[in-house]
Order: structure tokens, then sequence, then C-alpha cells
């Protein structure tokens, strides 16, 4: 069977739809995912490579017998779970495209999303739908409301003019004849966005994470997984670590998949346990998480060989590895990235806290902010990648609807040269080791997630009493951001820190939610009336400073 795999041939107009039918012809019954539905009950749900083919299949024919067709959008809304990659499987083979929108996001953040990715219809989980009905009537291009009842109460009832994802999915499982392209788009996923609204990176049949086709991706997973691997993700699929680095990774290099509903600290390690997962990603404080959980003598009784991390405390990397007795795997890369990556290679001598270096045959410097490249180990700049001519087009990201942001990506630096820009700030050693130092993008990382402080400025600017409004990130004892306010209220008006947040409540994604709230009489600026953020985050928490967290 494995031979079969191997023989296959895939090149560079290898599509997603011939990779999920070559698996299900030769690997047939071999489980690729188990899903954990209820783990403190002991109940999972396993999948096949013939079943992912079969039930994406089923709903792919199911959404075509509903009139959605080729070029259409679907919104998926909806929780980790195995009808999310179904519904992905099915946009691959009906020349849809798959709009993944964040399960936090609510009221105006949502509508956004909605109206600008163009999406025609929608599959939501039950539990989300509250949130779709609330601004339905705002979005009349909506034609199909397609709700996953899977687990849903005994007394749930659909709104009228909804069906159910289960009954969609009663469709046969026959191949799909679409004609597909590889300049055909196939998904939109949603960034924070940094000093406007969030952009929609675009992704094509024949180009998918970070511009990379099916090929070159299927190379790189050979590069970073082993066979007899087993991944686990407990992390949101409408990421690009649990879709592409975790799900996708797994699905083309024929590992196991352990899927999770959502990230539990004090579950982790028994999941790991149980499952026998040898490999898993973190994002944000998990790593923090962990370290938090009381000591057990089992700590180390698992057969995790690698944790893959992204900005893994330095604090805590050695601890974190001698506690557990795994390795720890640091790397750097962005959806929106042009597919540049920073990664330790399998090396063993990496210094703790580095991001790794440039894979094989790219160049990654470090730019000031006149497009200068600092050769000085050390000094702080903004990490750059080479964009060769003869790979412009392939290194180019698109967002959707907006050329110019995606234009201002690669730029010609000092030295006549063309150079991918991250936004991110960093520092090189004399060996050539990268570490991490700070976003230059006006953006907070809080728990995993990107948020834009524009968004949550320009809600907190509607409220009646505000004059202007500052968001920022402030580092806490987790080693990574919360959001900060800074508050100017109008003349003659009073505001409490709780009438502010009971406000934010509902209108803002609960994450954005701020945890630290100051009120100010002026707000730091510049000569061109420019708040000055760095100000604020040097002043950092004060003394007039409200946490709700402490409240």
């Amino acid at each position: 069977m494995a031979e079969k795999v191997r023989k296959f041939r895939i090149n560079k107009r290898t599509l997603m739809r011939d990779l999920i039918k070559h698996y299900a012809d030769t690997l047939g019954d071999k489980i690729f995912m188990t899903f954990i539905r209820d783990f403190d009950k002991g109940i999972d749900e396993k999948y096949s490579y013939l079943d992912m083919h079969s039930y994406s299949n089923q709903l792919a024919n199911g959404l075509l017998k509903l009139g959605i067709k080729k070029g259409d959008g679907i919104a998926l809304f909806e929780m980790n779970s195995p009808e999310y990659l179904f519904t992905v499987f099915a946009s691959y083979k009906l020349g849809t495209y798959t709009v993944l929108v964040n399960t936090g996001l609510k009221g105006g953040g949502l509508q956004f999303i909605m109206e600008h990715s163009d999406a025609t219809s929608i599959i939501v989980h039950w539990s989300l739908l509250d949130r779709v009905m609330e601004i339905k009537d705002q979005l009349p291009q909506i034609k199909h409301v397609i709700v996953d009842i899977n687990e849903a109460p005994d007394d749930f009832k659909l709104p009228e003019g909804a069906i159910s994802l289960q009954e969609v999915m009663k469709a046969p499982d026959d191949e799909i004849d679409v004609e597909i392209s590889r300049d055909d788009l196939c998904m939109l996923m949603y960034t924070a966005g940094t000093t406007g609204l969030p952009k929609a990176i675009m992704f094509w049949q024949g180009k998918l994470l970070g511009g990379l086709n099916v090929q070159t991706l299927m190379s790189l997973v050979k590069m970073m997984a082993q066979l007899d691997d087993v991944i686990f993700t407990p992390l949101p699929l409408f990421h690009s670590n649990a879709l592409f680095l975790s799900s996708h990774a797994a699905y083309m290099n024929n590992t196991p998949l352990i899927l999770g509903k959502r990230f539990s600290a004090s579950r982790h390690w028994d999941i790991c346990r149980k499952y026998g997962v040898t490999r898993f990603n973190t994002l944000g404080a998990m790593v923090t998480f962990l370290m938090k959980q009381p000591e057990r003598p089992n700590d180390k009784d698992h057969e995790v060989r690698v944790v893959n991390t992204a900005a893994c405390p330095k604090e805590l990397w050695v601890a974190f590895q001698e506690r557990f007795g795994v390795k720890i795997a640091e790397g750097y890369g962005a959806t929106d990235g042009g597919g540049f990556m920073l990664t330790a290679g399998g090396a063993d001598d990496v210094p703790v806290g580095s991001l790794g270096k440039p894979l094989a045959g790219t160049v990654g410097a470090v730019m000031d902010d006149d497009g200068n490249i600092i050769e000085e180990p050390g000094k702080i700049g903004e990490l750059v990648f080479l964009v060769r001519e003869s790979e412009k087009e392939n290194r180019k990201v698109g967002y959707y609807k907006d050329e110019k942001s995606a234009e201002s990506l690669i730029q010609e630096g000092a030295d006549g040269q063309l150079w991918f820009h991250s936004g991110d700030l960093v520092h090189k050693d004399a060996d050539g080791w990268f570490f991490f130092e700070d976003r230059k993008k006006d953006s907070i990382r809080r728990r995993g997630e990107n948020i834009a402080s524009w968004s949550v400025e320009n809600i907190i600017n509607q409220h009646e009493k505000t004059l202007e409004v500052a968001a920022y990130g402030i580092k806490t004892e987790l080693g990574e951001d919360e959001v900060m306010v800074a508050v100017v209220v109008k003349p003659g008006e009073s505001l409490t820190p709780e009438e502010l947040l009971d406000y934010c409540k509902g209108k803002m994604a609960d994450f954005m939610v701020p945890r630290y709230v100051r009120f100010m009489e002026d707000l730091p600026k510049s000569k061109v009336h420019r708040i000055l953020k760095r100000e604020l985050k040097e002043e950092g928490i004060t003394a007039d400073t409200y946490d709700k967290e402490a409240a």
C-alpha cells in the first residue's frame, strides 16, 4: 500500500482533488483522522482516506443539488469537526471557494467578512447560528444557510429557510465532474488587519499555503515529518496552523491526524498518551499554559518527540524540554508570507529562542527603515527575504479586492534588489540564526489570535462618550500581549471602565475585548497628530489602569 503512494507522480499541475482521489484509491480503509468527540466520555470517530473522499463527494453533490456552482463562495463558520474538512475537500472538487470565518466573530466583524467575501452560502455550526441570524437581514446575498446540527440539543429547530448539513450530505458519493483550473480561487483566509479592515488572503487551486503548489508542499512536509508520526491539533481549523501545517500536512504525508475540538491544558498530555501522539504544534501561550499545569509523575510518559512552536518564550524553552522530555522545534512563517520561512531544519546546535534560518536556496536578511541590509549581529530591523526576478510571480501574495496591499509586500531595497517584507522585527547573531523581537505592524497578538488595534479602536470610538482611543498590546506574565486601551472621554462626560467593557461585549469578538483600560486627558501624539503608541507601551500598566481580571 505504501509502495503505491510512493509511485504516485505529482507535478506542478497536480491539484488537491487529484491527491484526494488517489489516496482513496490506494490507501482506502487506512485511517487518516481520529476526531475526539468527547475525550472525558471516551467518544471518538475514525475516518479513512476513502471516507474523506466519499463524504466530501456526498457534500459536493448535495451542494450542487442546491444550485451552488463553480466560482461561488461558501462561508464556513464551523467548529473543529470532520465536517469542516469535508467542506474544504468538497470545495477543492467543486471549484467553489471556502471563506474561513473565525468562530469568535460576531456583529459587525462577522457582517464585514460575509459581505466582503461575496459568499452566497454559509455552513454554520448550530451553536453559532444565532450570530448569523442576528445579521441575516443585512446579508441579502446569502441564498443558503446550511446548519451543522451534529450534537444539537433535542429541542433545536432550524430557522425558516435553513437546511441541515446532514440533509445536504444525503446525496450520492458519485465523482464530481467539474472542470477546474489551477488559477481558480479555492479559499479566502482573513487576517486581523493592522491599520485598517481585515484582508482576505487568496488561495488558488494551484497555489496553496504561501503560494506553494501541492508538489512543493508535499516535499516540505516530508522534510518536516516522519512517516511514523502521529500529529495532533486542537487548534482552530480557520487558522493556517491547524488547517495546513497540521491537517493538510498529515494528509499529504499519509500520517495519522488526531483532531480535537479545542485546546485543553489539563487534558492535553492525557490525549497525547491515549492516541500515541508524536508531534503537535503550538500557538500563543500554549507552552506557558502547559507549564502552569501541576507537575505529574507521568509528565514524560508519552510518545511525543517534537513540539513545533512559534514564538515560544525563551525563558521556558529549556524547562519545557526537560520537564516533558521533548524537543522544541521553533519556526517562522506567515500565511501571507510568500512561502518564505525560517526553520532549524533538524539541526542540533539551535540557540535557545531562535526562529531558525532560511530554507536552502532562499536568502533572509535584516533591513533598516531606509532599505539597507543590516550586517551587524544583534542589531534589530525588519525580517526580509530576497525575491529573485525568476520567482517574483510565485512569491506574490493575493488579497481579495485589495491589489495595493499585496503589491506593497515586495519592494526594492537600497541595493536595487527586490525584498519581501515580513512586517516583523528580528535580529541575527554572528552564526546566522534569527531571533524574533517584535511586530512592526500595529497589531496585537493575544492567545494565538491576531487582533487589529484599528478594529478595537473603531468600535470604542463609536461610543457616544469617547473622544479618541488607542489600543495596543501590553506584555504580561504569559509572555504575550493583553489588550490595553487608553481612552480620552469627551469634555463634560463621564465613563467607567465597566461601562466601556460592557459596551464592547457583543460588538467585538471576546478575545478582542480589552483587559486593561486607562483614562487619559490627552494621548501622546507626533507633530502630524499620529498617536505615539510606543510611549503608551513604555508607560505600561500605570497606577490608574483598570484591570478587569483583578476587579
